[in-house]
């Protein structure tokens, strides 16, 4: 952890709970835990494909699995919603000010210091008489556009597979062999 959030937890967590805090971090970082992990680690992978096919009988490993399996969920919807949102915004909407020195000196330049009055305190105004101060005019108020609640498709077949490597050692396309069955 960094030193900012050794300060927030220190300052900001309940004495009670805070060695609780730094004991779970020392677990996940301790030596003997992370060679278990390497030395279990194809155990570990068969186990959950074992879950996934509903052959183990240790209901309190069946409980623990649904809830890293639902955490897991959440957190690639998560991913594929945001990646959706950006492919909505185009880079043309994105132009950007850059903000160079040139800039700055340039609207440095700009400014009169002789007269500042108009930076710290408000201009009075004074009222103009002209003739549309005394004709009523109606206008219609222009309808306001509200932003539209999104609905993602979050089970198409892109998103099924996103960010996954196909493996080296085979060269079998069942797309592709799909699509000449059908012609």
């Amino acid at each position: 952890m960094n030193e900012i959030d050794i300060l927030t937890l220190e300052y900001f967590l309940n004495k009670s709970q805070y060695q609780g805090v730094f004991k779970k971090q020392e677990i996940f970082n301790d030596k003997h835990f992370l060679s278990d992990k390497k030395f279990y680690k194809k155990r570990i992978i068969d186990l959950t494909k074992k879950l996934f096919r509903s052959e183990v009988e240790d209901i309190e490993l069946k409980n623990m699995f649904n809830q890293y399996v639902r955490t897991c969920c959440k957190y690639l919807k998560f991913l594929d919603k945001k990646d959706i949102m950006q492919e909505n915004y185009s880079e043309e909407e994105e132009e950007k000010v850059e903000i160079t020195g040139e800039n700055i000196l340039e609207n440095i330049k700009d400014i009169d210091y002789h007269n500042c009055d108009h930076l710290i305190l408000k201009e009075k105004e004074t009222k103009k008489i002209t003739m549309d101060n005394f004709i009523k005019k109606t206008q219609k108020k222009p309808n306001i556009i509200l932003p539209e609640k999104q609905k993602f498709n979050l089970k198409t077949k892109e998103l099924k597979t996103k960010g996954l490597e196909k493996k080296k050692n085979i060269n079998n396309t069942y797309e592709d062999n799909k699509k000449a069955k059908e012609s």
